[in-house]
């Protein structure tokens, strides 16, 4: 659902008066105040929101003013990523060993690569055309350009969906659940990661947090929420953990803090010409996040 505005009364007083996207409750507060957006909290589910909540035609107008620099530090990432996959494909194959696989968000399709050739016969959709004309021109994958709503795979077709720090952002997370659980067969596997509201580093950073100022992530999760977010769809939490996040190198990481920190159309329309020379050097160097992901694995049940 797309959220109205919040009255002026209300946000002096702290109050978030829309309801929440997730479990649709009324006694929100607003959060935090981060690059002139508003984030906030759901007492009931715990689930971290912007308000108001953009609509899907406005994400993919950030979408596409964001996509070129971190589609390109995204290649340059491959083979941190592609380590990264080959783990998660490791778990995945102690649920679902083969079947029909489609990575919603897929982006460059790494991830779809490594899967085909483990046997899984896959799919991938994603909103912007640049990620998916590499993964299709390059790579020679099956992917959709699109939201996940316009994909309309008929239910059941699918034994694993996967979704890599792609929930964070959806609009409609209720609806997400729902679509999610229809496209699974029954016994089907769902594989999710998102960055970790509750996590050691939004901990650490608390209001501060770079989640929150992502302009691409409009729904902050917590275990909690997540929790919500599966069962109330109908799913079976098989697991649900804080994990480390992928090994990342310097160059990637300042490319994302100057976004976050500073106005993006700012640092987008000068190219990062100013960073060139240290990012250079910086390049091979690399970090990770600790325990800064959600890492969720549930099961829609085999009679539902």
């Amino acid at each position: 659902m797309i959220m109205s505005a919040m009255p002026q009364e209300n946000a002096e007083k702290g109050r978030n008066a829309e309801r929440c996207s997730l479990c649709g409750g009324l006694d929100g507060r607003v959060f935090v105040h981060a690059k002139q957006r508003t984030v906030a909290e759901c007492p009931t589910c715990g689930l971290r929101a912007l308000s108001p909540m953009p609509s899907m035609d406005d994400l993919i107008a950030v979408n596409n003013e964001t996509v070129h620099p971190f589609f390109n530090a995204y290649l340059e990432d491959e083979e941190s990523y592609r380590g990264y996959f080959a783990r998660k494909l490791d778990d995945l194959q102690r649920h679902e060993a083969s079947g029909r696989l489609l990575d919603v968000g897929c982006g460059a399709g790494f991830f779809l690569d490594a899967a085909r050739e483990r046997g899984y016969d896959i799919a991938g959709v994603d909103l912007s055309s640049v990620p998916v004309g590499y993964a299709r021109d390059t790579l020679g994958l099956d992917v959709t350009i699109g939201s996940l709503y316009e994909y309309q795979a008929p239910s059941g077709s699918f034994d694993v969906v996967t979704m890599f720090q792609t929930i964070e952002h959806d609009p409609t997370p209720t609806a997400l659940g729902a679509e999610l659980f229809r496209l699974l067969a029954p016994g089907g596997t769902l594989m999710v990661t998102t960055p970790a509201a509750d996590g050691f580093v939004a901990r650490v950073m608390g209001k501060r947090w770079f989640g929150y100022r992502n302009v691409e992530h409009v729904s902050f999760f917590n275990r909690q929420s997540l929790q919500y977010l599966l069962e109330a769809a109908g799913f079976e939490i098989v697991l649900l953990e804080v994990e480390h996040g992928k090994k990342l190198t310097m160059k990637y990481v300042l490319n994302r803090l100057i976004n976050y920190y500073y106005n993006h159309r700012t640092f987008l329309s000068n190219s990062l010409r100013i960073f060139r020379p240290p990012m250079f050097l910086l390049g091979k160097a690399a970090v990770f996040e600790p325990w800064a992901h959600l890492y969720a694995i549930a099961r829609k049940p085999a009679t539902s």
